[in-house]
């Protein structure tokens, strides 16, 4: 028998529940023969259902733990249950959200930062090859604008492997709460089939940075166009009032990138389309716990950004040495600088990237547990689970 917290590295297929949980039938009711349950019973994660219909059919209260299966169980197993992973399953604490990131990633490193080193490598080479390319064959242009068009295309591939790693962080965790150890050939069939859906996700949301960031600069030139108009002492004025602006679209700006940083785990562990999940991930934050999660979200960002300063710092010691020295050259469009910077890309998104994916999964598990009831559904789970693990 393994010990739950660990598992094996053939896991069940992600989230699954435990076959036929419907709810029981009435009293006095005749009881058809109990369906043979599948070897991969479907999991639980369903798109919201309509108010109306009843709940949806995985989200029905589990029956009493008193299966076959069950019975079997030894008392510590039994102790784990309503913790058998790297949280336990009810609505959690900020410690607990911490906590379980960090602890899938020490319990896991091979499908946390392994895996953030090949997904990170296979989109930044290719990255860093055609950046040297552009710089060798754009001769007649501008150097200014190659190091636009440059930056463009890193920036590209790095949001593109920070995205798909993200999607596949979140199946990790989404094993680890349960116990299981999720290996990389596991968790890439489980999730290449969700990438195109991330990609979309990942678009539609720049999508959504564009329009809002276009509404602002139209905004500020109005105003700006007003004030020179007026001029005199309402220009004083003015130039608070667009500062405001600016400063109020920020806060809007965080705020709303915040309540959507749940939409890849809505889109792998509940697979669904790109717009649906981010329409699921908005739903996720209504009301008070919206700005929960941005606090949460806010805070994760910081603590990365502290880890990204110390990795960073080696590299800039290495940089202020080259230049002292004057033997490598660390121009923008070297070669140098440019495989400095993505090898530093490398680095940095492999240490921080499992993080605040971890911490994304488990504020999504976190909001549906206060929100649906899937702790109910989580533990039951984890009973058959267990119940596999002892026979």
């Amino acid at each position: 028998m393994s010990n739950p917290e660990h598992g094996s590295e053939q896991s069940p297929r992600p989230w699954t529940a435990p076959g036929g949980m419907s709810s029981p039938p009435a009293a006095g009711a005749p009881q058809a023969p109990e369906p043979q349950q599948p070897p991969h019973p479907a999991p639980p994660w369903q798109p919201p259902h309509t108010p109306g219909q009843g709940p949806p059919g995985g989200w029905q209260q589990p029956p009493a733990a008193g299966g076959p299966g069950w019975q079997q169980l030894p008392p510590e197993e039994v102790a784990r249950l309503h913790r058998p992973g790297v949280v336990p399953l009810r609505p959690l604490l900020l410690s607990d959200i911490f906590g379980g990131a960090l602890q899938t990633m020490r319990r896991n490193p091979e499908a946390t930062i392994g895996m953030g080193l090949v997904v990170m490598t296979a989109l930044l080479v290719p990255s860093l090859l055609g950046s040297l390319a552009m710089v060798r064959l754009l001769t007649s242009v501008a150097p200014a604008d190659v190091e636009l068009l440059t930056l463009t295309v890193n920036l590209g591939f790095s949001l593109l492997a920070s995205y798909a790693l993200t999607g596949m962080i979140v199946h990790v965790v989404g094993e680890a709460v349960l116990g299981d150890r999720a290996g990389l050939g596991a968790t890439w069939r489980a999730v290449r089939g969700r990438l195109p859906a991330l990609i979309g996700a990942m678009l539609l949301m720049g999508l959504l940075v564009l329009i809002g960031t276009a509404a602002l600069v139209l905004a500020v030139v109005l105003l700006v166009m007003a004030i020179a108009q007026t001029g005199g002492g309402m220009a004083v004025l003015g130039i608070i009032l667009v500062i405001l602006v600016i400063l109020g679209a920020i806060v809007l700006g965080v705020w709303v990138s915040g309540r959507l940083t749940l939409a890849p785990a809505a889109v792998v562990l509940e697979r669904l389309g790109p717009w649906r999940a981010i329409v699921r991930a908005w739903s996720l934050t209504r009301g008070r716990q919206g700005w929960r999660v941005v606090g949460i979200s806010l805070l994760a960002g910081l603590v990365t950004s502290l880890v990204t300063f110390l990795v960073q710092l080696p590299l800039l010691g290495a940089s202020l040495w080259a230049l002292a020295t004057g033997g490598i050259d660390l121009s923008p469009l070297s070669t140098s600088a440019l495989v400095l910077d993505h090898t530093f890309q490398l680095v940095v998104g492999a240490l921080v990237t499992p993080f605040t994916a971890g911490v994304a999964a488990l504020l999504y598990l976190d909001q549906r547990m206060r929100r649906e009831g899937l702790d109910v559904v989580l533990v039951r789970a984890a009973h058959d689970r267990a119940a596999r693990r002892a026979r």
